[in-house]
């Protein structure tokens, strides 16, 4: 099989290991308050997060500027030798060897479903690494856990990918008061060399992108949105859904109207309400060879998804407690004029 990420290195540049190095020199020296027995190990097993991704391209279904962006992140894999060598791009990018892509938008309009299916296309594992198990109470292990991560997946040739990136590529802080707010900055430039050093693909999801440090967003080669998708992607999601064994009445169901009357939904809403739908027609009173899902099935699904997506999107009304006398507004006016009409009738 095809070293992608291996051949991606080579011409992106020469390995440098240095920041790695860097890195650990930073974080050896954080925790020499612990004693032997108090230190937490120094790396995690990623081993459990390592898999082979679960879709491919064919199932991901995005409006058109999307895929055309990951159109444009898999030509750098397959045009590397024109790009780095021929045209000479290697020379103007030494220290720019990671492919470092970000993908931001609303849950459920298939980051993470797209990250997988990009390392099946390049025929690669992929590291899903979650934010909390490589977060450590202890000051400077996180950064450490962080490094680990991208160690592992150079060594196991495989695409890594951190979901909630935010969670860690978050601004970093300027007034530093305690040893929290240290550990906190730390872990962000950790990530900052890691992300300058590394010479594989890793891949950052995130639905608050709105809170990544600047010096993160401009580290990041393709920055790629994902939208909610458009009538003609919601009508090919609803029927990507759909198994062939699952009975459909065919005189009610009509994906292309469900797609136009219902916009504003994401993906992973519509496969929420197609298995909603499927469980409504299963405990339906009637025998087995009479149960079919139909069209008020998925109607009734969708419509109840997206009120309670409604509900759960409601802002708290939050009471801010504030020290000292507050001056109310005025009351308004309300007392009413008693004295009776002028009389305007002329006396004779």
């Amino acid at each position: 099989m095809l070293d992608k990420v291996g051949t991606f290195r080579q011409a992106a540049g020469e390995k440098n290991t240095s920041a790695n190095n860097s890195a650990n020199d930073i974080l050896n020296s954080k925790n020499e308050k612990y004693s032997d027995s108090e230190k937490p190990e120094s790396s995690i097993d990623f081993t459990p997060y390592l898999r082979e991704p679960k879709y491919t391209l064919e199932d991901v279904i995005l409006p058109q500027k999307t895929k055309d962006q990951i159109d444009l992140i898999l030509a750098e894999i397959e045009y590397q030798d024109l790009i780095y060598y021929e045209w000479g791009m290697g020379e103007k990018h030494k220290l720019d060897k990671a492919l470092s892509i970000n993908f931001s938008g609303l849950p459920g309009t298939g980051k993470t479903l797209t990250a997988e299916a990009l390392a099946h296309g390049l025929k690669l594992k992929i590291l899903g690494v979650p934010y909390q198990q490589l977060e450590s109470k202890y000051v400077g292990e996180t950064p450490k856990n962080i490094a680990k991560a991208f160690e592992f997946a150079t060594s196991n040739n495989a695409v890594l990918f951190f979901d909630e990136a935010d969670s860690f590529l978050g601004k970093r802080l300027e007034n530093v008061t305690q040893a929290t707010d240290t550990a906190v900055n730390l872990t962000r430039s950790v990530m900052l060399m890691q992300l300058s050093s590394y010479e594989g693909i890793v891949i950052f999801a995130t639905n608050l992108i709105r809170n990544y440090d600047p010096a993160f967003i401009s580290r990041i080669r393709w920055k790629t949105q994902f939208d909610l998708p458009d009538e003609e992607a919601r009508e090919k999601i609803w029927q990507a859904q759909i198994p062939s064994k699952l009975p459909l009445d065919k005189n009610s169901v009509d994906f292309s109207a469900l797609a136009k009357q219902f916009d504003e939904i994401s993906g992973r809403d519509i496969k929420n309400a197609v298995f909603k739908a499927v469980v409504a027609a299963a405990r339906e009173n009637k025998p087995k060879e009479e149960k079919c899902v139909t069209q008020s099935h998925f109607f009734e699904a969708i419509t109840e998804i997206i009120e309670a997506n409604k509900a759960a999107s409601k802002k708290e009304v939050k009471l801010t407690p504030v020290d000292g006398r507050v001056e109310l507004p005025p009351a308004p006016n309300t007392e009413v004029d008693a004295s009776p009409p002028a009389n305007t009738e002329n006396d004779n």
